[in-house]
């Protein structure tokens, strides 16, 4: 059901004296209802009509619809949320209404005007406002004008954070309006209590709320309302884990508020979509979002320099002021003639000094509003930064598994295709019979060495992908470490043996470290097939471990062909990929020695690289002794 429009229930009080006098009030009555039922979904048709009326009026010289049509460009405007017009307008009606007869027409005025500045933030001035209209229905005994009145003193109340006293206006607005068959102004009411329970964190009850206002905004073709309710009830979904259900009521309320020209909850809701979007990882629609909320923000702002409210309502109390003072300088000429001179020097002194206080007033508010702009700029900014960040961390995370992805690709593609399609190749021939047995047996070694190396890298390169993807966690608990060395070097004898490489070690007696033992086990693994890939046929690789301080210290020192400054800077100083050929050409993926530091690293150590070209590399690392693990959690993850 459409709303009554209050002005129209007062008959026209000026008669007609002749048919071209007639003409003008039916086309006013006419232009303004067509206008007030086209305000809430089409403001600007709306605005439109009105400014032909007010031309109409003007020229007729029709009072009554004169401020009839203010009160309606006030109220276009504050459905675009330009409160500065809206305001400007506001009060050029209550001027007209507010020393005449039509109280309805008032009663309406200073419910919009008390609207408005809460919107602005003036709660004191808008608290007045709303009173008196309270005051006047209660002196009219009309329960409309009272219910009304209750549901701006409610908005009130829910912008100063009174929830209770909120709900408990809500209700008594509702249960008049119910009476009357107000559906829309039913609809405002429940959209204010979903907005209270939503700030209360009753989201199931702010939801209910929220569905029954849009609801009735629909049936009535409220899209100001409408727009509003979409944006309440995507926040409860999103409150309540239904994020799609809550990104498409979202959409809704942009392209409603957008049909009309809201700015204001244009941006409430795009602010809001940029946040689902971030919180979903879809960087560049939450940017797109954001731009365009530091558009509408840049438009808002040019059309609410809001500085010229205080000076507007300044003028309307000033030209109050000079009506009485002229009264009372008219009287004082026809009672004291001969003082005319003098009555009117000390006038213009007083006008003086009022204009100096409110130049000084002015100028002390606009400083007053810079400040808070320039301070409001500097945290937007801030957040601006910080969201420029968080995107660049992203793009750095997406850089990093865009490499990871790289690699594996080129692992998968080269290190374990290749030796696998020559044991194909190979098992071909010998199956086809085009090799003989002696052959086959010929090749065996090399076979299993290509296998070897390959089940090395498979497993080097399952390990490292679970840890790039969380699927490894450090598990520390007290081993021994001597034990694990030995293990280690028993399990690489036979790689060792084919190039005739001696693996000594010298251990400190039993050493119990606070480690991973499976991390350990490649570590180790890792770093003595390392040191043998890189020394030549007859060397010797050495194995210390040793106590020293609250660490344990493991070395691997080689005899072999060494490195330069600049492969150790790439292996220990950055996360990017070194492969080196061994000295009987062995190849690698370089995934080893990152998997080494990786592990040394969760299990509480680091890792230090000593060589020198031709002359030996050494691989120290730490881990941290037993008895000194005390302060340190069960699991770490990897």
């Amino acid at each position: 059901m459409r709303r009554a429009n209050i002005f129209l229930i007062f008959p026209l009080l000026v008669c007609a004296f002749s048919k071209a006098q007639q003409n003008p009030s039916l086309r006013l009555q006419h232009l303004t209802s067509e206008a007030y039922h086209l305000y809430l979904n089409n403001p600007d048709t709306a605005t439109g009509l009105t400014r032909q009326a007010l031309e109409l009026a003007l020229k007729s010289k029709d009072v009554y619809y004169e401020g009839y049509c203010y009160y309606l460009l006030s109220k276009t405007y504050w459905v675009k949320a330009n409160y500065k017009l809206s305001t400007e307008y506001g009060f050029k009606a209550l001027k007209i209404f507010r020393h005449s007869d039509h109280k309805a027409a008032l009663n309406a005025c200073l419910l919009s005007l008390g609207r408005t500045l809460v919107e602005l933030g003036n709660f004191h001035k808008a608290n007045q406002f709303i009173h008196e209209a309270l005051e006047l229905g209660i002196q009219q005994a009309d329960a409309q004008m009272q219910a009304k009145a209750f549901r701006e003193y409610s908005y009130l109340l829910t912008e100063l954070n009174q929830f209770d006293s909120a709900l408990y206006y809500s209700d008594k607005g509702i249960a008049l309006f119910e009476k009357s068959g107000d559906s829309l102004d039913i609809s405002v009411l429940y959209g204010r209590k979903s907005r209270i329970f939503f700030q209360q964190k009753q989201f199931e009850k702010s939801k209910e709320f929220a569905y029954r206002a849009l609801t009735i905004d629909s049936l009535v073709d409220n899209l100001r309302g409408l727009g509003i309710s979409h944006f309440q009830v995507a926040q409860n979904e999103y409150a309540l884990g239904n994020k799609q259900k809550a990104i498409s009521q979202l959409k809704h309320s942009i392209r409603i508020n957008s049909e009309i020209g809201n700015l204001t909850w244009q941006i409430k809701a795009r602010e809001l979509l940029s946040t689902f979007y971030l919180d979903n990882n879809m960087t560049s629609l939450a940017a797109a979002e954001l731009q365009k909320v530091s558009k509408f923000k840049d438009e808002l702002y040019n059309a609410e320099k809001n500085g010229q409210i205080q000076e507007m309502q300044s003028l309307h109390e000033l030209e109050a002021k000079e009506g009485i003072i002229q009264l009372l300088e008219q009287e004082n000429i026809l009672k004291q003639q001969q003082v005319k001179n003098q009555r009117l020097f000390v006038a213009f002194l007083l006008v003086g000094i009022l204009f100096l206080v409110l130049l000084v007033s002015a100028l002390t508010r606009l400083r007053t509003i810079q400040n808070k702009t320039n301070r409001n700029l500097a945290t937007k900014n801030a957040a601006i930064e910080q969201q420029k960040h968080a995107i660049q961390v992203q793009a750095e995370n997406l850089r990093q598994l865009d490499q990871v992805k790289t690699k594996l690709f080129s692992v998968i593609s080269h290190d374990l295709r290749g030796p696998i399609s020559n044991l194909q190749s190979l098992l071909e021939l010998f199956t086809k019979k085009l090799m003989t047995a002696d052959e086959f047996i010929s090749l065996s070694g090399k076979l299993k060495e290509n296998l070897n190396v390959t089940q090395r890298t498979l497993e080097n390169l399952l390990t490292w992908s679970l840890s790039q993807m969380g699927g490894i966690k450090t598990e520390r608990k007290k081993i021994e470490a001597t034990a694990c060395i030995g293990e280690a070097c028993r399990l690489m004898e036979e790689v060792a043996a084919r190039k005739n490489i001696l693996l000594q070690t010298e251990l400190d007696g039993p050493l119990q470290v606070w480690a991973d033992a499976n991390q350990l086990q490649v570590i180790l693994r890792n770093l003595i097939h390392n040191a043998i890939k890189f020394s030549s046929f007859n060397d010797r690789i050495e194995i210390k471990a040793f106590a020293e301080n609250s660490h344990c210290q493991i070395t691997i020192k080689d005899t072999g062909i060494g490195m330069t400054a600049q492969e150790i800077n790439a292996l220990v100083g950055s996360r990017e990929y070194f492969s080196k050929t061994g000295t009987e050409q062995e190849k690698g993926t370089g995934l080893g020695l990152l998997l080494c530091k990786e592990f040394i690293l969760s299990n509480g150590g680091d890792i230090r690289i000593k060589s020198s070209v031709g002359e030996g590399t050494e691989v120290s690392f730490t881990l941290i002794l037993a008895e000194h693990q005390s302060s340190l959690p069960l699991a770490v993850p990897g």
